[in-house]
């Protein structure tokens, strides 16, 4: 059996791991695993170089649970201000920046599939995706995080509607002037939810802020708690009993042990999910928080796999120090090519 990997390269033969009879897997440079804001830098970079390069784009399922798929707007990117979408946007236009330009379309292969499967075996990285395989001399691991969703009465849906919106947000960076004369409350029960009120209120000078512990025993250190009551920002202890407000006239506040919090914006600080399964395949270190432990390159523990974006390990969640750290992993590849070839 065999079957075919489509790319902006051409088509490509692959044996079914069943079929040991058909030729070896494709072999390219380099494979990049994710097409968010630092997959995208990552293969441009590649291709820009000239190295033979493959990108797995996810299916529908990691899409969904992307964060790029749920940032509808981007304020603090130079360009990205007037984009829908923005980040999936300029992924997009890369692929078909890349297709346009035939001295660059040779050197890319796409595969709209999640690669679910990474083995190394001497200097080769092995990637599956479903039924495509292929094979790779250095990869770059760009699948993300996701930030954790507060549940209300056993379910993280009612907080959907209301975080396309734009009226609950996630990243204090990004979107914390947003708040701006409004009523807001922080979902979170540790240090970070206090912080992120702390800072809301002596950045913007909030009219009215509370810290909603949903439930738990709120963990914050006693440096926050002191800030929290100095600026009279109370913390509830009480379960989120609903949302209140609807996808029209947006977040009217939360209704918290039978009492209405009225709010306009909502930041949850409930951590990230972080998407290392590959990774953790090949016994990557990763932190405490199950981050990638990299070098200054993106280089992880394992030689040849390298990590960028949000899953590196103390770096900023952004779109440009995911392109920054994308630059810095490839172009490290780029050297260890060029000097494996002087020496050939």
């Amino acid at each position: 059996m065999t079957h075919e990997v489509r790319g902006f390269g051409g088509v490509y033969e692959c044996r079914n791991p069943v079929d040991r009879t058909i030729k070896p897997f494709p072999l390219y440079d380099i494979a990049v695993i994710g097409a968010g804001g630092a997959g995208q830098m990552a293969l441009l970079r590649a291709v820009l170089n000239h190295l033979k390069t493959i990108v797995f784009l996810g299916d529908p399922k990691t899409s969904r649970r992307s964060r790029q798929t749920w940032v509808s707007e981007v304020e603090n990117i130079p360009g990205m201000f007037d984009l829908r979408n923005p980040i999936t946007a300029s992924t997009r236009g890369v692929l078909q920046f890349i297709e346009k330009r035939s001295d660059l379309k040779p050197f890319l292969a796409a595969v709209k599939k999640a690669a679910v499967a990474i083995k190394k075996e001497g200097n080769v990285f092995t990637i599956s995706a479903s039924d495509e395989t292929v094979q790779a001399r250095f990869v770059v691991l760009c699948t993300g995080t996701m930030d954790v969703q507060p549940e209300i009465n056993g379910s993280i849906e009612p907080i959907f509607p209301f975080a396309n919106r734009g009226d609950v947000l996630y990243c204090i960076r990004c979107d914390g002037h947003r708040t701006a004369g409004k009523n807001c409350a922080v979902i979170g029960h540790t240090s970070t939810a206090g912080w992120i009120a702390v800072m809301l209120k002596e950045r913007y000078d909030l009219p009215k802020l509370w810290v909603l512990a949903n439930g738990k025993k709120f963990e914050g250190s006693s440096e926050v708690k002191t800030l929290l009551g100095r600026y009279q920002i109370q913390i509830l202890r009480g379960k989120i009993e609903a949302v209140l407000g609807d996808r029209t006239k947006g977040l009217e506040g939360f209704q918290v042990a039978g009492e209405k919090i009225p709010v306009e914006r909502g930041f949850v600080a409930l951590g990230s999910i972080v998407y290392n399964e590959l990774a953790k395949q090949l016994g990557a270190a990763l932190d405490d928080r199950d981050h990638l432990v990299t070098n200054e390159y993106g280089e992880t523990s394992v030689s040849g796999f390298y990590a960028a974006g949000d899953l590196v390990s103390g770096k900023k969640k952004q779109v440009y120090t995911a392109w920054d750290l994308a630059v810095d992993a490839v172009d490290d590849i780029d050297e260890k090519i060029r000097i494996s070839k002087r020496k050939s």
